[in-house]
């Protein structure tokens, strides 16, 4: 996704869409791998003994196929998370939108080397408070899976 900055310069410029464009491209792959391996871990018999109680398409897909790939999706969203934190500080500093990473370039420029540091500290402490927001949804929103029921706090 950094390899296509040029690209997202030459399409937008130097504005704020063309980290966005970033950001969505690089977020949304992350998402959709994911997506797809929860869906092919749907288990065969279990698909096979909803079709023979009678259940629609629609219906599988509710009671079977979104729970089996629920996990893999909020582990897709927590990885597009980070992913588009990092992105986002990366565009800025090389395009130099507006945001941490164009004030992280002028500190640098600038001689504030202690500023620079401190907001190098401060992306890293978002980008440790995104990943804290997110296990924290994740666990709220699959508390009923094997894979965090003994880290669900009553």
């Amino acid at each position: 996704s950094v390899a296509l900055i040029p690209l997202a310069v030459l399409l937008f410029g130097v504005k704020i869409e063309s980290s966005l464009m970033l950001i969505v491209y690089a977020s949304f792959w992350q998402v959709f791998i994911q997506v797809l391996y929860g869906v092919a871990d749907v288990d065969n018999v279990a698909m096979q003994t909803a079709r023979s109680y009678g259940l629609g398409t629609a219906a599988r897909i509710r009671h079977v196929v979104f729970p089996t790939a629920l996990p893999y999706l909020m582990t897709g969203v927590r990885l597009a998370a980070s992913v588009a934190l990092i992105l986002a500080i990366t565009a800025e500093l090389v395009i130099g939108s507006p945001g941490l990473g164009r004030e992280i370039a002028l500190a640098q420029s600038g001689g504030a080397i202690s500023g620079m540091y401190a907001l190098v500290l401060a992306t890293g402490l978002i980008g440790v408070l995104i990943n804290l927001l997110m296990r924290f949804i994740e666990r709220r929103i699959l508390s009923w899976h094997s894979s965090v029921r003994s880290e669900v706090i009553v």
